[in-house]
């Protein structure tokens, strides 16, 4: 773990509000962690894109074509019993599950910032543009972007964002919080906030003489899976330093018990 992640552990932990300063260095920080990396890929994503053909462009349209209702200046986006894919003014793409809707004031968007109301389910693709935040009133919490890729579920009992690509700032009752990519945030139905991450998210982890038991849930509330084992495994010692994603730890810290990791579904995870 960097210094950046450590510095961001305790700021949650300590459930403290930023103020503007350290709010905009964070927001550098992720910015240098997520696009850095993907420099050198940007001149292989350019090539592809000269080389999509305009007809392509031109198929794609019926899926952006879906139902709106406009009341003067208030654009109203929403789908039936259908999910639904919308393209913004911005260039934004907004594809919403059934019974989701998202409004905007047109006199607004695209001047100084990009703000939206969403209620429901949507995965949202958001035109980069660091100078007009993307902000969106989930109604009960807020998520700022300036170009990213990520899953909102404004509608459930558990409220979440689940980050793909970018960066996503969310703020609920006062508290701030930032996602890195392939980590989500939940507020849970009694309010309480979490978040995990993807099971192919790399992360580090050391154990300093833990009882199996106890790395097997530390597992579960990173990756917020269910991991069944034989329980007369439960309190050996598991000693050393891991990095790997989900699989790659669970495989490691098995491998003295001769256990093999049984995938049963996305939540859920046996080990024989």
């Amino acid at each position: 773990m960097n210094q950046f992640e450590k510095d961001w552990d305790t700021v949650k932990k300590e459930n403290r509000r930023i103020d503007e300063a350290t709010d905009d260095r964070i927001w550098q920080n992720i910015e240098r962690m997520t696009y850095g990396r993907k420099a050198k890929q940007q001149k292989v994503y350019w090539a592809a894109a000269v080389l999509i053909p305009l007809f392509g462009l031109l198929c794609l349209y019926p899926l952006f074509s879906g139902h709106h209702n406009d009341a003067g200046n208030i654009l109203v986006l929403k789908t039936g019993n259908e999910m639904k894919t919308y393209r913004l003014s911005d260039g934004s793409i907004i594809t919403m599950q059934p019974y989701s809707k998202l409004t905007m004031d047109r006199n607004h968007f695209g001047k100084k910032e990009r703000p939206v109301e969403f209620e429901g389910k949507a995965f949202f693709n958001i035109a980069k543009d660091k100078t007009k935040p993307f902000r969106i009133d989930a109604h009960g919490f807020k998520v700022q972007v300036l170009g990213t890729r990520f899953f909102l579920d404004q509608k459930s009992a558990d409220k979440s964002v689940a980050l793909k690509e970018g960066k996503v700032k969310i703020e609920r009752r006062g508290k701030i919080t930032y996602l890195l990519p392939e980590e989500t945030w939940v507020s849970d139905a009694v309010n309480r906030e979490h978040h995990y991450y993807s099971p192919s998210k790399v992360r580090t982890f050391a154990f300093n003489g833990q009882d199996y038991g106890e790395v097997i849930r530390l597992l579960e509330d990173t990756y917020d899976v269910e991991i069944q084992y034989p329980v007369q495994y439960s309190k050996e010692k598991i000693q050393g330093s891991f990095t790997g994603n989900l699989q790659d730890v669970i495989t490691i810290v098995s491998y003295p018990f001769s256990l093999t990791a049984v995938k049963i579904t996305d939540k859920q995870i046996i080990l024989k």
